[in-house]
């Protein structure tokens, strides 16, 4: 419903432009020249007779107002589709909502838990490799903070 009310208003609204533009040219201006002569050479007067100016003057000023309140309008449905498209979100909802898998209790759970084991043993294998894998990461750090030491201590040139 929202959708073909606001297409239906911008239809309005781009008449009601070109009313007015029509409206416009056909005025004259003070120096008694004016696209409405260029237009028609009288057209407006014949039509309208002696009072043309007042009722151009008139239609402008309707046209304008009606332009305003209906470009009002879509700008208010606009929005309002705007704010039915936008959720709210509680922060708590998202906390909760996010599920955590427990953590394991031992390192044998968190092998089998990882499919590693096979009931022969190799589970017990696995959780001998881990203190293994933490041993040698534990060297590459130390490594890694030694060589940095090293660069750190070196005595820097003066740069000229």
């Amino acid at each position: 419903m929202g959708t073909l009310l606001i297409s239906l208003l911008t239809l309005v609204l781009l008449l009601i432009s070109a009313f007015v533009v029509l409206i416009v040219l056909m005025q004259r201006t003070s120096q008694s020249g004016g696209m409405g002569a260029a237009l028609g050479g009288g057209a407006a007067e014949s039509a309208f007779g002696s009072e043309t100016n007042n009722i151009l003057t008139k239609g402008t000023v309707y046209g304008i107002i009606a332009f305003f309140l209906v470009a009002l309008g879509l700008y208010l449905l606009y929005q309002a589709q705007a704010a039915d498209a936008m959720q709210e979100v509680d922060m708590n909802t998202l906390i909760s909502a996010r599920e955590e898998k427990p953590v394991a209790e031992t390192i044998t759970q968190a092998v089998e838990s990882a499919g590693l084991s096979d009931g022969e043993g190799t589970s017990g294998a696995a959780a001998l490799s881990v203190p293994e894998g933490a041993a040698e990461a534990g060297a590459q750090v130390e490594e890694a903070v030694e060589s940095v030491d090293a660069e750190v201590s070196e005595p820097q040139p003066a740069a000229k």
